[in-house]
């Protein structure tokens, strides 16, 4: 049974007229700049989004993909035997849609509205993703959402658009273009730690940051959605049955399987495994990549003694990569906000926030 998590499904194209640039700064990371006409209307009709599909390229399907860590930890053999995604032996988790029965609500407050929709244009066709906003002007993603594999300069998307959340054609906060993309140049060239090395499944560092411009009142779109936090290391991360767990929310627009159009909600622990990735149970799929996996969900209580000290909210920790699926058994996987073998002075996702801050001053 195949299963997808989070690649990019076609949709309508837009408009494309400049030529791409991408630099490289610093030595770690790559930026890709629209290849589009910067006067096109950037938001997506209903019809696009419902034609939203994700193909086949980021998906796991044998226990033998997997790395030996994450088949110890599910009590996977080496064999094709499957067990089942819930149970005594299994990653339990639930996914459900994030709003209510025929309404928008919650979706449309803070702290769900800082997730979104991701819009990307390749050549002739058009992807989905889900990204979320960290800095002022700055979204978080994963690098395949913008950027094939290994494909250097060409591998570039062309046009990227975010509808923060959208719900069925609701777009409460309308479309914000993004005027650059940033990605680890391990990625870009094809030498990131992977351990399934094409299409580059299982890497340390998909993980891309995302500058969106201004929107036509001249406010950034942090400003008007609210932000989350992000935090790299072992942040929230506890010895716990002899792992590194943290308790993840996930959210993301998954299409494969689902209408695409709602923004839905997994909650489950989540372990550290190598390379540099987190693993939780998940029933999402193709369109969810570079959601965020968020430690604290949610807002602050009515506590009103001495603050409870873990109480550091929306902390964005890793996006939606890849998945594994067969026969009922689901997890999925992101790669973990840290240092790691590319990264080594400071965090994957500190370098790159640091050279789009850069770069962009006053974004952030």
């Amino acid at each position: 049974m195949k299963y997808l998590v989070g690649f990019r499904g076609p949709l309508a194209a837009l408009p494309v007229c400049i030529a791409i640039s991408a630099v490289a700064y610093a030595n770690e990371n790559i930026v890709g700049r629209p290849n589009r006409d910067p006067n096109a209307d950037t938001a997506i009709s209903a019809a696009d989004a419902a034609a939203a599909r994700a193909p086949d390229e980021r998906i796991l399907t044998s226990p033998t993909q997997l790395t030996e860590k994450i088949r110890s930890v599910l009590r996977l053999p080496n064999s094709k035997q499957i067990l089942k995604a819930f149970g005594d032996e299994n990653h339990p988790f639930t996914t459900k849609r994030a709003s209510s029965q025929g309404d928008i609500s919650p979706v449309s407050k803070f702290p769900w509205r800082a997730t979104g929709k991701l819009f990307m244009r390749f050549g002739d066709d058009t992807f989905v993703c889900t990204a979320s906003v960290i800095e002022k002007g700055l979204l978080v993603t994963a690098a395949h959402c913008v950027h094939n594999f290994g494909e250097k300069d060409d591998g570039f998307a062309d046009f990227v658009s975010f509808e923060p959340a959208r719900h069925e054609s609701h777009r409460p906060f309308k479309s914000w273009t993004a005027k650059e993309w940033w990605i680890p140049k391990v990625y870009h060239d094809g030498t990131d730690r992977c351990t399934q090395q094409a299409p580059g499944v299982v890497c340390e560092n998909d993980i891309a940051v995302i500058v969106v411009d201004k929107n036509s009142e001249g406010k950034f779109i942090g400003d008007v959605t609210g932000k989350y936090g992000y935090k790299d290391g072992n942040y929230g991360f506890a010895s716990f049955l002899n792992e590194r767990v943290a308790q993840i929310t996930q959210l993301g627009y998954p299409s494969e399987n689902f209408d695409g159009d709602k923004m839905i909600r997994t909650d489950s622990a989540g372990y550290q495994d190598a390379p540099f990735n987190v693993i939780i149970g998940s029933n999402q799929t193709g369109g969810s990549s570079g959601g965020p996996w968020l430690q604290n969900f949610g807002v602050e209580t009515s506590h009103t003694g001495t603050p409870p000290q873990d109480n550091d909210s929306n902390q964005v920790v890793a996006t939606t990569s890849w998945g594994f699926i067969a026969d009922t058994f689901k997890i999925q996987g992101a790669s973990r906000f840290s240092k790691n073998t590319a990264y080594t002075a400071k965090s994957n996702i500190r370098s790159l926030v640091d050279e789009a801050c850069i770069n962009n001053p006053g974004f952030c």
